[in-house]
């Protein structure tokens, strides 16, 4: 028999990239025998990211396609996915829509790893950049950037609910499977009902993206989560996470995302505000 063979590297992120269907049919189409597997599940092929860890679009023993993710034991990366698997276990006795579900989470005697749903729509930065393929990426069109807005803010109200802080929270974290957008990646996540306060990481987040307070050590909150939010509506809107860019054509939209942005946490609304704000636009009743 040949032996098993590393799946192919693609040069796509980490988070999950929707597969060109001629690409997804030959994948599947591939012989078992040049297969590699993990805890019962066959690595299809690898999604390059960053990092140490390894992704994986992998069928389970249904043949469902499946995300999977893995570290080394005994590394910062396994913590890292340990608390992402702490954050969905969390929420798994409660309905989230609209964030990524997990599937399982497993080790063998070299790696953990962490099975989610697979994204099949691939993440909302990219999505936003195919919009204008031609160039620089300017946003969507405003009823289209507050369908998924809204979507993504539900997906807030669901974590922090549950006493969950994102912490990491941008368009590469922001994954669609189906039709639905989610939210994805809790590796740096903070669940703020355990015991022993609420400290970050130093420095933890994306520069751009993330609250000014999270590069200082100071307290999880889930206002850091709503200033994230704020960027991505800017981003949404005009592929820039600047709100001044915001049409002046789009005032409601503009206050929003500068209210989001607040540079002191305490000046920024709940996610129960935004929501409040965003529903009307778009003629949803009230909650």
């Amino acid at each position: 028999d040949a032996p098993d063979q590393e799946p192919t590297a693609t040069d796509v992120p980490i988070s999950h990239a929707a597969q060109p269907a001629a690409a997804a049919a030959a994948a599947a189409a591939a012989p078992t025998s040049s297969r590699i597997s993990f805890a019962g599940y066959q690595l299809i092929e690898e999604i390059q990211g960053g990092g140490m860890a390894q992704a994986f679009r992998a069928h389970d023993a249904s043949g469902q396609v499946v995300f999977l993710k893995r570290v080394r034991l005994n590394t910062p990366d396994e913590a890292a996915l340990q608390r992402e698997n702490d954050v969905y276990g969390r929420l798994q006795y409660q309905q989230c829509n609209h964030v990524l579900s997990v599937l399982d989470f497993q080790r063998d005697g070299e790696f953990a790893a962490l099975i989610t749903e697979y994204a099949d729509g691939g993440d909302l930065k990219h999505f936003v950049e195919a919009a204008e393929p031609s160039g620089p990426a300017k946003g969507l069109p405003p009823h289209k950037a507050l369908v998924i807005a809204l979507e993504i803010a539900r997906g807030l109200a669901e974590l922090h609910e549950s006493n969950i802080v994102h912490r990491d929270l941008k368009p590469d974290n922001v994954l669609r499977v189906g039709a639905v957008w989610k939210l994805a990646d809790f590796g740096i996540a903070k669940n703020r009902a355990r015991e022993g306060g609420g400290v970050t990481f130093q420095q933890a987040g994306t520069y751009g993206y993330a609250a000014p307070e999270q590069f200082d050590g100071s307290t999880a909150d889930p206002s850091a989560d709503i200033y994230s939010f704020g960027k991505i509506l800017s981003y949404l809107l005009t592929g820039n996470t600047d709100p001044d860019r915001i049409r002046v054509e789009l005032p409601d939209l503009r206050r929003l995302v500068q209210r989001c942005s607040q540079y002191a946490p305490e000046s920024r609304p709940t996610i129960a505000d935004v929501l409040a704000g965003l529903e009307p636009m778009l003629g949803v009743p009230a909650t």
